[in-house]
């Protein structure tokens, strides 16, 4: 059972997924960055057939049926039209935003015709930091009150301390993340904001 806090980033699987998962009926599904796991352990026991694929450094896992792989660097190890949707949630933000959208355009790949790609990722605008001085910030909330970043890029930051330290974190505002989607071929289904991240739904 892993521990939750008030403030967790972990979003949960949202009711309005899980009917689009119905909507669209899928089957097979990628969880890309699958982090601890328990989205693909739900997942499984509501009947879908999970893949996980989750990058070397952040591969502490719960189990399931997760693959190591070097996302950001590397093809996804899956033929073209895979799965009947991919769903990703927060942990896909610790890069820079070309790799982050190289990501994006493999997860396009991997998805059949009218795939469904379910994205929670974290938004620029509630970014829980407060300027310093120059481009060194900390962290405002009151859980993590020692934590501080440096800005490398334009909505990029990187912890000075901490087991992410030295990893980018990027932030996208909604337009801008919608823009990137489309510009793939991705159609907009719906958007919105929930604590830290945007939450949305996009069809291929």
């Amino acid at each position: 059972m892993v521990k939750e806090t008030p403030h967790d980033y972990r979003i949960k699987l949202l009711k309005e997924e899980l009917s689009l998962f119905k909507k669209y009926k899928v089957k097979k599904m990628l969880e890309v960055c699958s982090g601890d796991g328990r989205n693909i352990a739900e997942l499984t026991k509501l009947g879908y057939e999970v893949t996980g694929i989750e990058s070397k450094f952040n591969a502490q896992l719960m189990g399931g049926n997760v693959i190591e792989h070097p996302i950001y660097e590397k093809k996804f190890p899956f033929k073209d039209k895979s799965f009947d949707c991919v769903y990703l949630y927060q942990y896909l933000n610790h890069n820079y935003k070309n790799k982050i959208e190289k990501v994006f355009k493999e997860i396009y790949r991997v998805l059949k015709k009218r795939g469904l790609f379910s994205i929670k990722i974290s938004d620029i605008e509630q970014f829980n930091l407060k300027h310093i001085k120059g481009d060194l910030y900390e962290e405002c909330d009151p859980e993590f009150p020692s934590i501080k970043y440096r800005k490398i890029a334009p909505q990029t930051f990187v912890k000075l301390s901490g087991e992410e330290k030295g990893i980018p974190h990027y932030g996208f505002y909604q337009d801008e993340l919608v823009e990137s989607l489309e510009k793939i071929g991705f159609k907009l289904i719906n958007i919105r904001k929930i604590r830290w991240n945007l939450v949305g739904s996009f069809q291929k």
